[in-house]
């Protein structure tokens, strides 16, 4: 059993060395770009074949998340029972294909440059060309947004990439192995291409947009464990991030967005607003790019804190009740 968790470790340590060093594999070979093609094939089948009943759409897209999430994560599972056990070079290839597979279901190099491209652009006074790269990372209209509007986005973007592109997949693959961070990103894939409540989306993303409520509901909420320490550690208000957490984690319409997006804006004490849905923490200070920066590094430090202090011990704990034979069958 120690064999599978060196093994486990040594995949951490090289995804996340992998992402710091190089980044994000090339679009023609990473397994989220694949996956997000699948959905959108998918999805135009379904729209195809409910195009005259529009009341059994849910039902296809429910089937589309249910069945794709599923099939690929049994797939995943196959593959990490079978590779260990081949002669020879089946512990090797285990670690790099865990370690490819890993590194291509959660992000931490990828925002802070997308983040850092939107402040070079501010910094220039190239406000249009601000407002074009925050819509890569975002959904909402950028086109008029102000210079503050744009930081305040950021900022929410960083705090809510914590959770979904970093806590939740590592948290899943201490759970659950590469089955696990495999199952996590196609459906945050999901949410994040169909998963809307327009009039095109809202019933084919529906289960999309659920799945990925519930799967973030434990890693949004765990997330003030590792967050608040940082601040500390950072010399940023971690009593009023407790505070402003406290008031207003609630007012996203996400159940789970608000979570790190209110400490994080209580941490830096700020307030970040979505025009005309959300206010979050309150304007004792001016958002700025030094906010944006600061906000970068305290998530790269929370992350820190959160494989230190829970990944490895829970990957630990759950090796000492025996859940790694069980789960590898050997």
């Amino acid at each position: 059993m120690m064999q599978i968790v060196q093994e486990i470790f040594l995949a951490i340590c090289f995804s996340i060395s992998f992402d710091y060093l190089i980044g994000e594999p090339p679009n023609s070979i990473h397994p989220v770009v694949w996956i997000g093609k699948t959905i959108n094939f998918f999805t135009l089948q379904v729209k195809k074949g409910y195009r005259k009943h529009k009341s059994y759409e849910k039902i296809g897209g429910s089937v589309l998340a249910l069945s794709l999430t599923s099939t690929i994560g049994i797939f995943a599972y196959i593959i990490i029972i079978i590779i260990p056990s081949l002669p020879i070079i089946g512990t090797i290839t285990f670690i790099f294909l865990s370690t490819f597979i890993l590194k291509s279901m959660f992000s931490i190099k990828s925002m802070d440059k997308h983040v850092k491209d939107i402040l070079n652009d501010i910094e220039k006074n190239d406000i249009e060309k601000a407002r074009i790269d925050l819509s890569k990372i975002v959904s909402r209209d950028t086109k008029t947004l102000s210079e503050v509007n744009i930081l305040s986005a950021c900022i929410e973007c960083i705090a809510e990439s914590f959770v979904d592109g970093i806590l939740s997949p590592l948290l899943y693959y201490g759970l659950f192995n590469i089955p696990g961070a495999v199952m996590f990103r196609i459906v945050n894939t999901l949410d994040s291409m169909i998963g809307y409540k327009d009039n095109y989306y809202k019933d084919i993303g529906w289960m999309s947009a659920k799945m990925d409520t519930i799967m973030n509901i434990i890693p949004a909420r765990i997330s003030v464990v590792f967050l608040v320490p940082s601040s500390w550690l950072l010399n940023q208000d971690w009593k009023n991030a407790i505070s402003i957490l406290k008031r207003d984690r609630m007012k996203t319409e996400s159940l789970n967005a608000g979570i790190p997006m209110s400490t994080i804006a209580g941490a830096l004490k700020i307030q970040l607003e979505k025009i005309n849905y959300y206010k979050l923490g309150d304007m004792h200070e001016c958002i700025t790019i030094g906010k944006c920066k600061n906000a970068l590094k305290l998530t790269k430090v929370a992350t820190f804190i959160f494989i230190t202090c829970f990944l490895v011990p829970l990957i630990i704990f759950l090796n000492s009740l025996g859940w790694w034979s069980i789960f590898f069958g050997r």
